[in-house]
Parts: C-alpha cells; sequence; structure tokens
C-alpha cells in the first residue's frame, strides 16, 4: 500500500533526524566509535525504527557522503561556476561561499574531512573509494578554476596545476578541523575572516599593498 503524502512528509523528517543524530556522533566520535544505539538513542527511535530507514551504519556513512556531495560540493560548484569576472573572483567566492556554507553546517563539512582520515588505509574499500571519488571531483572542480585563472594571468602559471588543487582543499580542511579543536576559545566570523586574509594576501603587510 503506497505511503501517504503526509507519511511521506514524516518519513522524510525521521531520515533527516536519523542523518543530523549520524552526523554529529561520527563527529564527536568518529565512525568506529559510534554505535547504532547511539544513534537510535540521539533521535528518539528504536533500532528497529531506525533500521526501517537504512540498512545499517554503513548505509548511513553513504547516506551522508551523499548528502555533503549534493548539499556542498555541488552547490559550490554551481555557485562559482555562475560567479563573473576572473578565476580570481571565483575563487574568492570559492572561499567566501565556502566559508559560509561551513559556519552553517559545520559538523556536515567537519564529517568527510575527520572520516576521510579515519578510513584511510583501513581496508574499508567501499568508503575509501567513495572518499577518493568525491575528492577526485572537487578537485577537477578547483583544477578547472586554477588552469582558468593561469590562462588569465592572474595566478602563477609555475605552480602545479594538480597540486595547487588539493592545497586548496587542505587549507578549507585545516582551517576546519582547527575550528573544531579549539570552538571554545575562537571566534567564528573573526578565524574565517583571518583566513580568507591570508589565503588571498599572506602575511606580508606588503602584499596586499601590492595587489591593489
Amino acid at each position: 500500500m503506497p505511503l501517504t503524502k503526509a507519511k511521506r512528509e514524516q518519513s522524510k523528517k525521521t531520515v533527516e533526524r536519523i542523518l543530523n543524530a549520524a552526523t554529529s556522533l561520527f563527529v564527536a566520535h568518529g565512525y568506529h566509535g559510534t554505535s547504532i544505539s547511539a544513534i537510535a538513542k540521539a533521535t528518539g527511535l528504536t533500532k528497529g525504527a531506525l533500521y526501517a530507514h537504512f540498512q545499517g551504519k554503513g548505509d548511513l556513512l553513504l547516506a551522508l557522503v551523499r548528502k555533503f556531495e549534493e548539499e556542498y560540493l555541488d552547490q559550490t560548484i554551481r555557485v562559482v561556476d555562475q560567479a563573473p569576472g576572473s578565476a580570481w573572483d571565483q575563487l574568492q567566492r570559492y572561499v567566501s561561499f565556502s566559508s559560509y556554507f561551513a559556519e552553517q553546517n559545520r559538523e556536515l563539512c567537519l564529517l568527510l574531512t575527520i572520516l576521510s582520515s579515519e578510513f584511510s588505509g583501513a581496508g574499508h574499500e567501499e568508503f575509501e573509494s567513495e572518499f577518493r571519488r568525491l575528492y577526485s571531483k572537487y578537485a577537477r572542480f578547483l583544477r578547472k578554476v586554477v588552469e582558468k585563472g593561469k590562462h588569465q594571468g592572474v595566478f602563477d602559471s609555475s605552480l602545479d596545476t594538480h597540486h595547487l588543487a588539493y592545497v586548496i582543499i587542505a587549507f578549507h580542511d585545516g582551517v576546519l578541523l582547527q575550528w573544531q579543536r579549539s570552538k571554545e576559545f575562537l571566534d567564528g566570523p573573526d578565524f574565517v575572516r583571518t583566513y580568507r586574509r591570508m589565503f588571498f594576501h599572506g602575511i606580508n603587510p606588503l602584499t596586499e599593498k601590492n595587489q591593489t
């Protein structure tokens, strides 16, 4: 018997609650340190009710990877591709948007960084291949921006495109991790502003003047 519209909406809300609870617990305790029982308890469900929506913890993790891809990465690519101006302007749009998104969705952004490290070389090929696929997609998008910038003469053509793309990702991931570690004494907006200024102008006081 097909679900009514009300039941479909209720099921959608339940799935979102499960995903949000799993995100918080995975970020706080890691994948291996989080049990299905803990996720069910945090969601206010029985384990049986949770299994009605997800086959297990691995199914939940893959759903969260897809959520990150759709809500962050795909949206970031669209926003940057539609940004007017040069590749330099597009890179600034990338940093602004990714910083804003991370401020609003800190745990979702942290999830990929934390769990990709947890599974690196751990022998879980299904999860590792998903993380590799996602980071490869992320890097392809940034390589496109870098190559455009080199062609326009706004990026240093001597820098290796492939490595620069991953350095940009590393900046983003590293800032997120430090924010998580030190959130009790870091002011989020000020921390992000410092990151953006250093990313684009370095720490030399003459650099910004020379670029204006």
